[in-house]
């Protein structure tokens, strides 16, 4: 299985903690992090985007550029960004809830 999530850590890092940040200061149940997952790969760009699957509105972009990450397989993606996110939310923002 391709490692989708080490090459693109640091960026994914600063926007998670962006994202979580907000979320303790002014977010909504609704807002929260945990529920971020894969939204779209555009091939062309090489643009991840990662977000909230409760609404469309809370998202942020990776760039790819340079990656060759080539075909995303999105199931594999989600698996990985899965336990990356659960390990981020653990270590960094224990009061967003996991369950």
């Amino acid at each position: 299985m391709k490692d989708y999530i080490t090459p693109i850590k640091i960026q994914l890092d600063e926007a998670m903690h962006i994202h979580c940040s907000l979320f303790c200061t002014i977010g909504s149940a609704g807002e929260t992090p945990r529920f971020y997952n894969f939204q779209d790969y555009d091939f062309k760009s090489e643009i991840l985007t990662i977000g909230s699957t409760q609404t469309r509105r809370l998202f942020f972009q990776i760039d790819c550029k340079g990656l060759n990450f080539g075909y995303l397989e999105s199931s594999d993606f989600w698996q990985q960004f899965k336990e990356y996110r659960t390990n981020f939310l653990k270590q960094n923002y224990s009061t967003i809830s996991l369950i």
